[in-house]
């Protein structure tokens, strides 16, 4: 391997400073094809996932305006198995840095079907390239092209060094990726729940919360609006003082007392329940009183109104069927026709959004929310 000039060192050093910070793979492949022509003197920088099977491609290129052709991902997915760096890869499984003419001379290249197709419409007669990694069905490379003369034996070493480098940081990439994924996953799946409901550990520390329940702290001056990682003192104190009471040598354990916060027109009930090193806090707000008129904005009808407010108020169908009257298959069918009306597809549903309209009421009228 050639010693590398102390110009190429320098750079490729600062290359893989700027290498390791974490970053999905989408923007390490960004950041990889972007930085690489500081290092090795280039046309285009590449990177590759070539498909050997399914016969197709997958490229994001450096410029990124660089000039394409029509149908170049299908055309270089058709006959990728016939450039030389491709074929070598998949023969020997050696993923080192090579130029095409380490294998042919560009007389011959230039009777393939690949040159002719694809690099010779670019105008990029030369490929040097990588591969950071090989499966049963791709091949995942970065590759660099030139215009006019061939690359050297320096810009090798540059790749040589850097390769296994980029192999790590891809790998860290896959793992952010997959991080990220799994956590966004999660978050569509919080967004959906329309129960409010927070997962702590045994310490008070917040593991993750529905947005109703963190929006419920908030409304109910249990935090400052400002992320925490951590339940509130007043809500910490509680759930640690209820935990030994549970946990206290006894033949009968003390029942646990939920936490209530109570205001003029509605109240907050938060209950605990532990199963091993997770405990759930389960918030429940009710409405302890409001004038009917106040879900006016919603658009229902009158009786359907008073049965929103009453299902609002924590009464279940039979209990709401006594109080006005009708029997609790007929509450079932206003509930039914409630649901089409606001657009949602539960009770909880249509609670909430009772609850909000309710915030809406209290702030018009001066009252906090």
């Amino acid at each position: 391997m050639p010693k590398l000039t102390h110009r190429a060192l320098q750079h490729t050093i600062e290359f893989l400073h700027n290498l390791y910070p974490l970053r999905s793979w989408d923007d390490l492949t960004t950041h990889i094809i972007n930085a690489f022509p500081a290092i090795i003197s280039t046309d285009t920088c590449v990177y590759n996932d070539l498909s050997r099977h399914r016969r197709r491609a997958v490229l994001r290129v450096w410029p990124s305006d660089h000039p394409n052709i029509p149908d170049s991902l299908e055309i270089l997915g058709r006959y990728a198995h016939q450039s030389p760096l491709v074929s070598h890869i998949e023969r020997t499984k050696d993923l080192t840095p090579h130029k095409i003419t380490d294998f042919i001379s560009q007389r011959q290249f230039r009777t393939t079907d690949i040159y002719n197709e694809f690099y010779r419409p670019l105008n990029l007669p030369y490929t040097m390239g990588t591969a950071i990694g090989l499966t049963r069905d791709s091949i995942l490379a970065i590759s660099f092209n030139r215009v006019k003369r061939d690359y050297t034996e320096e810009h090798l070493a540059i790749l040589q060094i850097l390769r296994p480098h980029l192999v790590q940081a891809f790998a860290n990439a896959e793992a952010v990726t997959d991080m990220q994924n799994h956590l966004a996953a999660l978050n569509r799946a919080l967004e959906e729940v329309d129960r409010a409901v927070i997962s702590v550990t045994p310490q008070g520390r917040i593991r993750w919360a529905t947005p109703l329940a963190s929006r419920l702290m908030t409304d109910y001056g249990l935090q400052d609006g400002h992320p925490s990682d951590w339940l509130p003192g007043e809500l910490r104190e509680w759930m640690t003082h209820q935990l030994e009471q549970l946990l206290a040598p006894s033949h009968l354990p003390t029942p646990i007392e939920p936490f209530m916060i109570s205001r003029p027109d509605r109240a907050l009930t938060i209950r605990l329940a532990q199963d091993g090193s997770q405990c759930l806090l389960m918030f429940e707000e009710t409405i302890t009183g409001f004038p009917v008129t106040a879900l006016t904005p919603l658009g229902l009808s009158r009786r359907e109104t008073e049965i929103l407010a009453w299902v609002a108020q924590g009464k279940t169908n039979c209990e709401i069927g006594t109080i006005v009257g009708i029997s609790p298959r007929t509450v079932q069918k206003h509930l039914e026709r409630i649901y089409q009306k606001l657009g949602v597809d539960n009770r909880h549903a249509a609670i909430t959004l009772a609850m909000e309209t309710l915030r809406n009421h209290g702030r018009r009228n001066g009252f906090r929310p």
